[in-house]
């Protein structure tokens, strides 16, 4: 069995988020050592609209409460279970290029990810983030409904 010690969760907020946190800071729970890395990644707002009603240090301010929004409750649900967390807010628009970066970056051993539960269909013609973060990262993934 593998021993998850440095884990990678990414967070937006929702529901298959949140227990994907919950069931990760189970396991850890416990284990000398080990850490979990919450990652939130805000779609960059450089877009000419914002831009024009909008200072760089406004838009700035608006991606970083809307990290904290995501990223703070889910820290609490980590340090509740005793686990050390580290939070990352990252902008960007690729968000698995994002999660497969971090993964590299953060030195982590496995990834834990709630799945939104596209269909087989849906996910085909769409294409969906944890499809492509499977492909990009060289970890076991653990995908929670």
């Amino acid at each position: 069995m593998i021993r998850m010690k440095n884990v990678l969760v990414p967070v937006d907020g929702s529901a298959c988020a949140t227990r994907a946190v919950r069931w990760v800071s189970s396991v850890l729970a416990g284990q000398p050592g080990a850490r979990l890395h919450l990652l939130h990644v805000e779609a960059a707002m450089d877009t000419w609209e914002m831009r024009s009603h909008l200072g760089a240090d406004d838009i700035a301010r608006l991606q970083d409460s809307g990290a904290s929004a995501v990223l703070d409750p889910a820290s609490a649900i980590v340090r509740e279970a005793g686990v050390i967390v580290e939070t990352h807010g990252v902008v960007h628009n690729d968000v698995a290029a994002t999660i497969a970066a971090q993964v590299v970056a953060q030195h982590c051993d496995a990834v834990v990810m709630g799945t939104r539960g596209l269909g087989l269909i849906e996910s085909m013609l769409l294409g969906s983030t944890t499809l492509k973060v499977i492909h990009l990262v060289n970890v076991p993934i653990t995908l929670i409904k």
